[in-house]
């Protein structure tokens, strides 16, 4: 039997225990928490408002647009559509010299802008130059010795990382939210031409686009571009609309709520990889454009072997005129074999216009190696 002294003293060693390990996980939570406030106290004077005044509705200039449908017409002749009006995002400082990264749906077709910074102070900023194809713009404003955010890398995360987006939803500056990192790669979203998305689950408002999107340490990760949240702000899906009307031609008496849908699930965000904006980067600051590389050939993937198939090509395409045909099996690319049609994408994308690249091709009668000087993608949206 033990005596009342050992039973006195495991239930002290017992207690003491408990109270230890209370201590440390509180002790644990105090330091995450003081982590996160860190690096959002250290960021967000980075962060700011980006403010656009926008221009005649874009569908009126766009040459591919053959008119609205019939019952389309009374609402766009209504003045609200025509008339100018200001929209916001969110941007932020990459430089002590003013240089501002955004996303391009912030800027539109605008070339001026106006900035907020941190402190209060709107200062006018230039758009420096947009890249459509993986949807990043780059602004300028003419400040020096202004707080900036350095870039880490995207490729180093996985999905559970943790994430901290800051925007500006609402005009609410300096707004901070923190998730985690659910997935990579995402495309087939319609937010860019070109996507190989982070998706995250830190919540996401109107506004934050254009916004950072940070690591444990504070680096950049991604630019904040779209969520799956609520419905489209004001403007219209007119690529989607256009798409719609050549696929099913009869829809054209369909009532207008045809034309929305509610989100299909709430609190999703999806960002532009920091290492693909960086891509466009020096271009932009350059030129102030990126031309993209294109070769007039759509694709279909073939199974697990990594391998595409051609299954159309443009008429007059680079591809078509190297010799390329239908059903072509494309194996590798300047002799690195093709892991997927993104891969296979993006290297042309990224390839310099007017270069050659050499394809291996596979056919009936075996494989050759087809040269195909890159032709130019227009911003509009073509097959790669």
């Amino acid at each position: 039997m033990k005596s009342p002294a050992r039973i006195v003293t495991a239930a002290f060693l017992a207690t003491a225990l408990t109270a230890s390990a209370a201590s440390a996980a509180e002790s644990l939570l105090t330091r995450m928490e003081g982590e996160v406030i860190s690096i959002i106290e250290r960021a967000s004077p980075a962060v700011v408002t980006v403010t656009t005044e926008s221009l005649d509705p874009h569908w009126l200039e766009d040459p591919d647009w053959s008119g609205p449908p019939g019952w389309m017409r009374p609402l766009l002749e209504n003045e609200f559509f025509r008339r100018k009006r200001r929209s916001s995002g969110t941007g932020f400082l990459i430089g002590p010299e003013g240089k501002i990264l955004t996303a391009q749906n912030v800027i539109g077709r605008a070339r001026e802008a106006t900035v907020t910074l941190a402190d209060g102070r709107e200062i006018p900023a230039r758009v420096r130059g947009v890249d459509p194809v993986f949807g990043i713009a780059l602004l300028q404003v003419e400040e020096e010795g202004l707080p900036f955010l350095e870039f880490g890398c995207s490729e180093e995360i996985r999905p559970g990382s943790w994430a901290i987006a800051i925007g500006q939803p609402y005009g609410l500056a300096s707004s901070a939210s923190w998730g985690i990192i659910s997935g990579l790669t995402r495309s087939g979203l319609g937010i860019a031409p070109y996507e190989e998305l982070i998706q995250f689950t830190a919540p996401v408002n109107p506004g934050d686009s254009g916004g950072p999107l940070l690591d444990s340490r504070g680096r950049v990760i991604g630019v904040i571009a779209a969520s799956f949240s609520g419905y489209r702000e004001l403007d219209l899906d007119w690529d989607f609309i256009r798409r719609f009307r050549r696929t099913f031609p009869g829809m054209e008496g369909a009532p207008p709520g045809t034309a929305f849908r509610p989100s299909q699930a709430q609190g999703i965000g999806f960002a532009i990889p920091v290492n693909l904006a960086r891509e466009a980067l020096a271009a932009l600051e350059e030129e102030g454009e990126c031309r993209r590389g294109w070769l007039g050939i759509l694709l279909e993937p073939r199974g697990r072997e990594g391998a595409v198939t051609v299954s159309a090509l443009a008429d007059g395409g680079p591809a078509e005129r190297a010799g390329l045909e239908a059903g072509d099996i494309i194996r590798s690319i300047d002799g690195s074999p093709v892991e997927s049609i993104r891969h296979l994408q993006k290297t042309i994308l990224l390839s310099r216009v007017g270069e050659r690249v050499n394809l291996e091709v596979e056919r009936e009668d075996g494989r050759i190696e087809i040269p195909v000087k890159v032709g130019e993608r227009e911003a509009a949206g073509r097959k790669e």
